[in-house]
């Protein structure tokens, strides 16, 4: 993060509109990534990010430390992306069984794995998701996970290494999550 993003953020806990516009400009494929990689659906993590950001604007006030921006901006995409999941789990049954009908069995299999993926997820708690997404979504290696959550190195590595084995759990042995 650098000094540009820590001046934007202090404008826009002022009030200053512009900062933050200026703020989601330089932050809306971060956002966009990080709810495509828990929605797997590109209108989806679209809507996902634009909610991202109305609370983010809204609990700007509650940022502790502009440093941590990125972090906390992750986990108000990964709740809302949770949240959106939870919200429209019933359309997407319902999308799944008419793409059945139209698609090949290869299709309907990919797309029960992705609502296999999703529900484990949702299944994690926050930190265990947070970690996941950073490591599996955006390549972070554990030094750069541990800096952007101000936690130890050894609490990502232990966040990661129980997300995983929940995950497995939750996916069975053939859900193959490694990385």
């Amino acid at each position: 993060m650098n000094q540009d993003d820590i001046d934007l953020i202090r404008k826009a806990r002022q009030g200053d509109l512009d900062a933050f516009n200026a703020i989601v400009k330089n932050y809306k494929y971060y956002v966009y990534r990080t709810a495509f990689g828990i929605l797997n659906h590109p209108s989806d993590a679209e809507d996902a990010a634009q909610e991202t950001f109305i609370k983010a604007y809204q609990s700007l006030s509650k940022l502790r430390d502009e440093r941590s921006f990125p972090a906390w901006l992750a986990r108000i995409a990964m709740h809302t992306s949770s949240d959106w999941i939870k919200a429209n789990r019933r359309h997407q049954e319902v999308a799944i069984e008419q793409s059945h009908h139209r698609t090949s069995h290869d299709a309907h299999q990919l797309a029960q794995t992705q609502l296999d993926i999703q529900d484990a997820l949702n299944q994690l708690s926050e930190e265990q998701r947070v970690v996941i997404v950073l490591r599996m979504v955006y390549g972070m290696d554990y030094e750069e996970m541990a800096k952007n959550l101000d936690i130890p190195i050894g609490t990502v590595r232990s966040r990661l290494h129980h997300a995983r084995l929940r995950l497995r759990e939750l996916l069975g042995e053939e859900g193959g999550i490694h990385s």
